[in-house]
């Protein structure tokens, strides 16, 4: 290969790689004439193609820049880093790779030590090599090489990776005779190494023998990921455009092995590398490529793979029994992976494995039409051993006819559940007709609890009518909101749909995964995780996981660990459910937002909004393009999302999502349904925040109604409506009302939980704050040090923004009594809340006015000016954008007021500014109300 010499700006490889492209598609004994006539500016350009024109054989294996150019040589001994280099390994026109060796002795483990080179075009390579470390450092899996070190030599980057000693997984193969059931199951270990890529959004992109090695110890390792490329969020079923810095290498792939997306230069989603493997399995199980060349050249490998001449995998190979073995199935599972559409292929990385394993365990594979003549022939090979010679004919006929009279059977029962199910909500509308209400119109609910109560009696002996109907009542009741209700008929479903189906079926694991809904919405977390646990179990009795069920229930299951204090836990299985529940649908899917749902609300309800921003930026990308999404779930999410504003600041945002969605939710659910009470009470919240203290008011006493009204009232769901009434109720100046609201809230959470709960302390901080605002100072301190230790004993489970408010209310409570307390206690929470929610955010800018605040209470004769200068500077940035009602201007304009008397000589700016502060709390709260001690909610 020769030394270019030559220096070309990375527009300039551009340029060259586009002649090169073309020259490539010309017979080789036309070129020299064709580059010849060719009019290139700057005439270096030309003399550019023209070497990497000579270097063709190096050039057709993709390696266009390495082909003319190379790096500096190093030599064995030489040390780079730490590292002393001993052979090396192999080299590449984007970097050599050498066995190294710790210099320093710090361990005697052997490294892949990889060097870029440093060339022309070596500004893109060194992105390419940036990039591998990246993403490898993030891809934790037995069969991925793993990234141990990395860094920077005298401007030599260097990056050290697991040595795998062993041979590419094709000649392994070879070398060791190994038959077709021992490849396909070689090949597995490969398809979950690039599953977990996937799931972390990763394609490959280059995979192909030399990548895939298997060890001495016959372990499989995928290799080298410096051409993968990040999907950027776009999710499993996303496609990654190509960009300057692969296009640059002349596109970053060997043609071999490369999908026809790939060669074409499209877009590349999972699909490319489905289509990789396939052509990497078509190797593996005959020995050779699925192309047929007419011609010796790039051009025609290009030509071949857009124009799909694939021969099927049995019609490749010579031997007979082996023609035989993969005719069928393995031909069915390689063609699908090798389609030439990419929406025609395994719709992900995990379906082509299913497929392998299904046929390694003879089931019927999904890649074929599932036809009663296909299955019993699975079925005869499965129990090979239990059917005699002479029997075979025998058992297939009478397999097949029981097998086509099974599925009138079938055809014929799910006709009668069907009608059945028809005849009871005829049923259930038929209590109104005039004749049998009799003049009494009742509601939908006590419709369907009527007709609901006679199924077990009118469909006696009828066990899958019985269950499906049950079935059906549940549903219905949970999307009504009565959870009580869907409880009981869905735990009534899955006693019927086990017994009519002992051996398991789609219908009992949906209604376990229904009466978890339930459960969770009751708060019965124990009897919750019990039925999340018996979804998996009967949809591990369908078919391996992950299955249809999976990702949801271990969504369900992070809610639940986090709603019991099992943070660590919970965040790792909300990880692995976003990852297996991507795996499996792809992040454009209903199933995949509704766990992206779960795993929102627990960052959220952890304080952790970047990490909930990031998720729920997920549904403004998806759900319109989903016709399926439930309205109910498209509402919460929405409500999700207006949390997230309000946590972040933008109230108005936020209350503007909240205006429009309530009616949604009152006319979809009901006023009395938990999500409709949950959202009402953060839409309160906001109309305070933006200085409408009394609608505030005005919505959560009517929520709190509403709750209380419910036909089986639950006792925990009143006194969370109630704990939020406390609040607007503190902040409208009816501090009577709200201490006594508060006290019966906090009475409930005492008496019914033994360990501190985020509910039981929110009931008493908000008591506290009642109590200072109505001039209790004394009980209000306690109950604020009470709370605060209370979550230290909570941890993690306790959310550090709602910590943060606890120490700033007790900062500001004691910052005349023990003024080197309050300052310790804002310095506290304002950082927390700073990097939680920024430096402009105004729970941030509020808790620096009230350190400010603090601070210049307790400032000395010396320091006093200054530090009353340095408050007025955080009271102004606190004020701005607020709206001209905003409680905090009164608040503010008192604490100004106060500091000016403490301080000052002349009593008269004080007592002028009280007075302004008395007019704001006026204009705020739309009637005249005794100043209460200041507080901050």
């Amino acid at each position: 290969m020769s030394t270019p010499a030559f220096s070309l700006q990375p527009e300039e490889w551009a340029q060259v790689m586009v002649h090169l492209d073309t020259a490539l598609e010309l017979p080789a004994a036309q070129r020299a004439g064709w580059l010849a006539a060719l009019a290139l500016h700057p005439p270096h350009l030309k003399q550019a193609l023209q070497q990497l024109l000579e270097d063709r054989r190096a050039i057709e294996t993709a390696d266009f820049l390495g082909a003319g150019a190379e790096g500096t040589p190093q030599q064995a001994g030489a040390t780079v880093g730490p590292w002393r280099l001993l052979r090396e390994l192999g080299r590449g026109g984007m970097a050599s790779v050498w066995l190294a060796e710790r210099a320093d002795g710090a361990h005697q483990r052997q490294v892949a030590l990889k060097l870029p080179h440093r060339n022309p075009g070596s500004q893109v390579f060194g992105e390419r090599f940036r990039r591998e470390r990246a993403i490898l450092s993030a891809l934790q899996h037995p069969h991925i090489a793993q990234v141990l070190d990395a860094g920077d030599a005298a401007g030599q980057p260097w990056l050290a990776l697991e040595f795998v000693d062993g041979e590419p997984i094709t000649l392994h193969a070879k070398s060791k005779g190994l038959g077709l059931r021992a490849r396909l199951q070689l090949f597995l270990p490969v398809l979950q190494a690039v599953q977990h890529a996937h799931g972390q959004l990763v394609i490959h992109r280059d995979l192909k023998p030399a990548n895939v090695l298997v060890s001495t110890q016959g372990e499989v390792k995928l290799l080298d990921f410096g051409v993968a490329k990040l999907l950027e969020g776009e999710g499993a079923g996303a496609q990654a455009a190509e960009t300057a810095l692969t296009q640059l290498g002349g596109r970053a792939l060997t043609p071999q092995y490369a999908s026809p997306e790939q060669v074409a230069g499209r877009p590349l989603g999972v699909a490319s590398d489905v289509y990789s493997l396939g052509v990497l399995l078509y190797e593996l199980l005959t020995g050779q490529l699925p192309y047929r060349l007419k011609r010796d050249t790039a051009a025609a490998l290009e030509e071949a793979i857009l124009g799909a001449e694939v021969r099927r995998p049995s019609q490749a190979v010579a031997e007979r029994a082996l023609s035989r073995a993969l005719r069928g199935d393995v031909d069915t599972i390689v063609m699908k992976a090798l389609s030439v559409q990419p929406a025609q292929r395994y719709a992900s990385v995990a379906a082509l494995a299913e497929d392998i394993e299904r046929h390694l365990q003879r089931l019927p594979v999904r890649a074929r039409p599932a036809t009663w003549s296909y299955r019993l022939g699975r079925s005869l090979r499965r129990h090979a051993l239990g059917y005699g010679a002479g029997a075979v004919v025998v058992v297939a006929l009478a397999t097949g006819a029981g097998l086509a009279f099974w599925q009138a059977q079938k055809a014929a029962a799910e006709a009668r559940q069907s009608q059945a199910v028809q005849a009871f909500l005829v049923k259930v509308l038929a209590y109104n007709d005039p004749q049998q209400a009799r003049g009494q119109e009742r509601t939908a609910r006590q419709l369907l609890t009527l007709a609901a109560a006679q199924i077990d009696e009118e469909f006696k002996g009828q066990i899958a009518v019985q269950a499906r109907l049950h079935q059906t009542v549940g549903r219905i009741f949970i999307e009504m909101g009565d959870m009580a209700q869907a409880a009981r008929h869905l735990g009534s479903a899955v006693a019927w749909h086990q017994q009519a189906s002992p051996r398991g079926s789609v219908d009992t694991a949906e209604s376990w995964y229904r009466l978890a809904q339930a459960q969770l919405e009751l708060r019965d977390y124990a009897a919750a995780g019990v039925s999340l646990q018996r979804t998996l179990q009967a949809g591990d009795a369908l078919g391996t996981r992950p299955h249809r069920w999976t990702g949801l229930v271990l969504g369900y299951q992070a809610w639940v660990a986090s709603q019991t204090g099992q943070l660590d836990p919970a965040a790792r299985l909300a990880d692995q459910a976003l990852q297996v529940q991507r795996a499996l649908t792809g992040e454009a899917s209903v199933d995949y937002l509704t766990v992206v749902s779960h795993v929102a609300s627990i960052h959220l309800a952890r304080g952790q909004v970047a990490e909930a921003e990031k998720l729920l930026e997920l549904f403004e990308r998806h759900t319109g393009q989903l016709p399926d999404y439930p309205v109910t779930d498209q509402i919460g999410q929405r409500s999700l999302l207006a949390n997230l504003r309000y946590t972040r600041g933008d109230v108005a945002g936020a209350e503007r999502i909240l205006a429009a969605i309530v009616p949604l939710y009152d006319q979809h659910l009901g006023v009395q349904h938990d999500r409709t009470v949950v959202t009402r009470s953060l839409y309160a919240r906001s109309l305070a925040e933006t200085g409408q203290y009394l609608p505030a008011l005005q919505q959560q006493r009517a929520n709190l109604a509403n709750v209380m009204a419910r036909s089986q009232v639950e006792p925990e769901a009143v006194e969370l409506a109630r704990v939020q009434l406390v609040r607007l109720l503190t902040q409208a100046g009816l501090h009577d009302e709200a201490v006594a609201q508060a006290r019966q809230a906090l009475a409930f959470f005492d008496g019914r939980y033994a360990q501190p709960t985020r509910y039981r302390e929110a009931a008493r901080w908000y008591l506290a704050d009642a109590l200072l605002a109505q001039g209790e100072r004394e009980e209000g301190v306690r109950l604020l040090r009470v709370s605060l230790a209370l979550a230290e004993q909570m941890g993690a489970r306790d959310n550090p923004l709602e910590r943060a408010s606890k120490q700033l209310a007790l900062a500001l409570a004691q910052r005349t009594a023990a003024p080197a307390e309050a300052q310790a206690l804002a310095a506290a929470a304002c950082p927390v809340l700073d990097r939680a929610l920024g430096a402009a955010n105004p729970r941030t800018t509020r808790c620096k006015a009230v350190q400010a605040w603090v601070l210049a209470v307790a400032a000395g004769p010396v320091d006093r000016r200054a530090a009353v200068a340095n408050f007025v500077a955080a009271r102004d940035s606190a004020l701005a954008g607020l709206p001209a009602a905003h409680l905090l201007r009164a608040e503010l304009l008192a604490a100004e007021a106060e500091l000016l008397a403490a301080h000052g000589t002349d009593p008269s700016p004080g007592r002028v500014l009280y007075a302004r502060a008395d007019d704001q709390y006026a204009l705020s709260l739309g009637r005249p109300v005794p100043r209460p001690l200041l507080s901050l909610h």
